[in-house]
C-alpha cells in the first residue's frame, strides 16, 4: 500500500487527481508490488491526509482542462498537494500513468488562492460574529477556550496557505489582528 508520502507524490506528479483516479493508480502499483489494495484504506488515507493538510481539495474550475464535472458524478473535487506534504514519487507511478494512459494536468493556483482566501475570510468573520455576540454576555472559561482554539486553527491555516501559495493570501492578516486584539479584550472583560 502506498504510504502518504506516497499519495502526496503521485498527486504531485499529474497536478490533480480525483479520488477514483488516486484508487486507479494506488491499485496499479499494489499490483506491481506483489500487495494487497484496498480502495477504503486509501479513501480513508485521503481523507486524514486531508485533516493534515497533506493535501487539498479544489473544485474541477480550478484545473486547467479538467473533465466536467457531469462526467464524474461525486467526482467533482481534485486533490492537490498541500502546504504540510513531503511528496515521494513512487518508483513504480510512470508504468501506472502509462498503463492507465493519464497526462499531468495544469492547477491554476491563482484560482486557488482565491478560493482559500474566500475561505479563510468567511471562517474568520463567522469567528468575529461569535467573539461579538459573547462580548454582550458572560462567557465560560471552556467557551473562551473553544474560541480560542478556532483563531488558532484559522491562523494556522493562514500561516500554512500564505507561505504555499503564490503570492501568499491577500487581506486575511489584518482580520487575524483585529481578532486576536478582540479576543484579548474579550478575556479581559470576563477576567479570565
Amino acid at each position: 500500500m502506498i504510504t502518504n508520502e506516497e499519495l502526496a507524490g503521485i498527486i504531485d506528479a499529474l497536478g490533480a487527481l480525483r479520488e477514483d483516479e488516486i484508487c486507479a493508480i494506488a491499485e496499479e502499483i499494489s499490483f506491481l508490488r506483489k500487495e494487497d489494495f484496498s480502495a477504503e484504506t486509501i479513501t480513508e488515507m485521503c481523507r486524514k491526509a486531508l485533516d493534515e493538510h497533506l493535501i487539498e481539495i479544489i473544485s474541477s474550475d480550478e484545473v486547467k482542462g479538467a473533465d466536467s464535472a457531469a462526467s464524474h458524478p461525486g467526482g467533482k473535487n481534485y486533490y492537490i498537494p498541500g502546504p504540510n506534504a513531503f511528496p515521494d514519487i513512487p518508483f513504480e507511478l510512470s508504468e501506472a500513468i502509462d498503463i492507465l494512459m493519464m497526462s499531468k494536468r495544469e492547477v491554476d493556483l491563482e484560482r486557488v488562492s482565491k478560493s482559500f482566501s474566500a475561505d479563510l475570510h468567511k471562517q474568520a468573520m463567522e469567528l468575529g460574529g461569535d467573539i461579538r455576540s459573547f462580548s454582550e454576555t458572560r462567557i465560560s472559561e471552556a467557551g473562551l477556550s473553544a474560541l480560542s482554539e478556532r483563531y488558532g486553527d484559522i491562523l494556522n491555516l493562514y500561516c500554512d496557505y500564505d507561505s504555499w501559495l503564490p503570492g501568499g493570501m491577500d487581506g486575511i492578516e489584518d482580520e487575524l489582528q483585529e481578532l486576536s486584539r478582540k479576543l484579548e479584550q474579550l478575556r479581559a472583560a470576563q477576567g479570565i
